[in-house]
């Protein structure tokens, strides 16, 4: 990417064509106001990631007590029952798809404000609100860090088999209709609830990952903008 600003609107246009010529991207960022700011950019350490990184820490923060809550602190008041093992797989497996979820959707919601913002306007050539200028520069690493949620969601999901306490009540089940001399029969609408779950959560992430990667410039430039509209669309 290639930070372009300046007060002539002509010839700003053409810097940005001669960029893109170059096989690179422009990035309007306003009035030579910006100048300095543009300047300072090599300067920075990880500039755009700053808002992702501690939006997502305090959205994790938030979801993973209110889960504790939920799923230990109130049954072990309430009942008795010591749940505090689900603090290392469990709870973390709720949190994720959560924040991951919550984070692509953030990544459209700027979009959405600044074409309001537009039409209220009656122009695009004028300059966002510096809050919503900053949001929409970092939706790519917003994108980058829900997939990073969803992607750490699906191997939590993967060692729940293999977990002591799925193979407790696994086993629990056994030999309790073992001792009761009784099969249960197999629920066929459990079941196809169960696999449709899965389904789409695997048809979810498959397309969660292609929509990360069209976001990379190096696959974002070979395409072309109907077809980088086409994937991101749907």
């Amino acid at each position: 990417q290639v930070f372009v600003c300046g007060d002539d609107m002509e010839a700003k246009q053409m810097v940005m064509d001669l960029i893109r010529a170059l096989g690179l991207t422009p990035l309007d960022q306003g009035s030579l106001l910006a100048a300095q700011e543009i300047e300072n950019y090599p300067l920075q350490l990880f500039p755009m990631w700053k808002l992702p990184v501690f939006l997502s820490l305090g959205l994790t923060t938030f979801f993973f007590f209110y889960c504790l809550v939920i799923n230990v602190i109130y049954p072990y008041v309430n009942e008795k029952k010591d749940f505090s093992f689900f603090i290392a797989i469990s709870i973390p497996n709720q949190v994720c798809p959560i924040v991951a979820l919550m984070l692509l959707a953030l990544c459209y919601v700027p979009g959405v404000l600044a074409a309001i913002i537009q039409l209220y306007r009656g122009t695009k050539y004028q300059r966002f609100p510096a809050w919503l200028d900053t949001w929409m520069l970092c939706r790519k690493q917003l994108g980058l860090v829900a997939l990073a949620f969803a992607s750490v969601h699906v191997l939590y999901t993967l060692v729940i088999p293999i977990r002591s306490f799925v193979r407790w009540r696994i086993s629990s089940s056994i030999l309790s209709q073992a001792l009761s001399n009784k099969t249960a029969p197999l629920d066929t609408s459990k079941a196809w609830i169960s696999d449709s779950y899965l389904a789409l959560g695997i048809l979810g992430f498959f397309f969660f990952v292609l929509l990360g990667i069209t976001s990379l410039p190096s696959v974002s430039n070979s395409v072309n903008w109907r077809e980088f509209r086409f994937v991101q669309v749907r």
